[in-house]
């Protein structure tokens, strides 16, 4: 009887250990949205500034994608996927002599490079945060592209 006891006791303080060893993890988010706190704000092209913009069908294309990214719930995964083969797409020679400026060729060079790299992630917990803050910086530089573009849009206006 004193036998039974003791085994009994092991099975149970076995199987308490092995509950407190099972982590339960959230699972990854597919929609590029509930990754950011609030919604980013994405500046859009403006079209209407110049209509040597028109011509460059490239970064229309890619910008609407890009908006779709944060309008749509889609995987956010695939689109990154998507996004970086676009951009791919533009390359000097299709740029519109105009916009073939330093800061807009470097400023594609950075957007590229973040999706670039975001594309790489094999997406699990460990590495969640830092997945979030490159997409943030992806954001902001995409931001600073198109703010140069219609800048130079503007000037070319007046």
């Amino acid at each position: 009887m004193r036998g039974i006891f003791i085994f009994l006791l092991i099975i149970i303080s076995c199987s308490d250990v092995d509950n407190k060893n099972i982590k339960v993890q959230a699972p990854i988010p597919t929609s590029i949205n509930s990754l950011f706190n609030e919604k980013p704000e994405i500046i859009k092209l403006n079209l209407s500034s110049s209509s040597q913009i028109e011509s460059w069908v490239q970064m229309i294309s890619f910008t609407e994608k890009f908006s779709d990214l944060f309008e749509k719930e889609i995987n956010h995964k695939s689109k990154i996927k998507l996004l970086s083969t676009e951009l791919d797409k533009i390359k000097k020679e299709t740029i519109p002599r105009k916009y073939k400026t330093s800061p807009i060729i470097g400023r594609i060079r950075v957007v590229n490079t973040y999706l670039q790299k975001i594309d790489s992630y094999l997406l699990n917990q460990q590495n969640l945060e830092g997945y979030k803050i490159d997409l943030e910086n992806l954001v902001e530089s995409y931001n600073g592209l198109i703010f140069q573009i219609n800048l130079v849009s503007k000037q070319i206006e007046n």
